[in-house]
């Protein structure tokens, strides 16, 4: 079986300097990184007692991706000898400003369209000089917390399984995985597994078409975070205290519009954005998808002629 024609530029460069590890074995890898990870804190915090409300659960549960991104780098720099950059931490750093612009648009098209149809309001918590600097203190934990999932699911797996078996195989395979592992959720929906696959996808097709995670990353981390310590919803089904906004749900409000308990996640205005996004990421990224031969263009994945 030979390996797929891969295309100069970003998504070439991308996936050109995955590693030996066979793409089933990375796809694998990926989950036990972020399971392993996570378990490393969860346990000892059980065994001691820790975490105890719901707010505590959830930074702790934030905290448990330290140890993924120990487990992403042992595994890089004992197994396959080569250094964690290589899994889109060299490009462009200014991608995240791209990444953190999506984010913003997508909560304030959630948020308006919520207000103006009467499903919720928002209101201002009054918090204090103290719980404004906590809030943005937390941002430091999401910003560790996405960052890991990103390097993991769409640096270590996309690029692990995009270099065996095709740049499509790699973002389908990267998205089946990130829905799974927020399958067990509280709060999870139907609405809210297409939303986290439709992720997947936006997530998927920023990191191919840019060639490196800055983009991904700036996302991940102020979309979880402006949710939470902003907008004053729950992330994935998970609850953080205090937030700078919070909301008031409408007698009679769909869940389906507001995504409940599992945040704005859960919410078919959600999956109505992420499909206009989709559509742009997929239409830039496929400007880039073909590679030229001394000859006609071919695109990646396709034969060789």
């Amino acid at each position: 079986m030979t390996s797929p024609v891969l295309p100069s530029g970003p998504t070439g460069h991308f996936l050109g300097q995955a590693g030996r590890t066979q793409p089933v074995v990375a796809a694998i890898l990926g989950v036990f990184f972020i399971a392993g990870g996570q378990l490393l804190v969860s346990v000892p915090a059980q065994l001691l007692g820790a975490g105890s409300s719901p707010t505590a659960s959830s930074v702790l549960l934030l905290a448990s991706f330290i140890p993924v991104w120990v487990l992403l780098w042992a595994w890089m720099h004992v197994v396959e000898h080569r250094p964690l950059r290589r899994i889109g931490l060299d490009g462009r750093r200014r991608d995240v400003l791209i990444g953190i612009g999506i984010a913003a648009g997508i909560l304030t098209v959630d948020a308006v369209v919520m207000a103006a149809t009467g499903q919720l309001s928002f209101h201002w918590a009054g918090v204090s000089a103290a719980g404004v600097s906590g809030i943005a203190a937390i941002l430091v934990l999401f910003t560790i917390q996405g960052s890991a999932e990103e390097a993991v699911v769409r640096g270590f797996v996309m690029q692990g399984v995009g270099a065996g078996w095709g740049a499509w195989a790699g973002l389908l395979v990267q998205a089946g995985i990130f829905a799974v592992l927020h399958g067990s959720n509280p709060g999870v929906t139907p609405v809210a597994l297409a939303n986290v696959a439709a992720f997947g996808i936006m997530l998927g097709l920023l990191v191919l078409w840019r060639g490196d995670l800055w983009a991904a990353m700036g996302f991940h981390a102020v979309w979880n975070w402006a949710q939470a310590m902003v907008l004053g919803y729950d992330v994935s089904g998970l609850g953080f205290g205090s937030s700078i906004l919070t909301q008031q749900t409408s007698a009679g409000a769909a869940t389906s519009i507001t995504g409940g308990t599992f945040g704005a996640e859960g919410s078919v205005i959600t999956l109505a954005a992420l499909i206009l996004v989709i559509a742009a990421l997929g239409w830039a990224w496929r400007r880039s998808l073909t590679v030229t031969r001394g000859g006609p263009r071919q695109e990646l994945g396709a034969p060789p002629h």
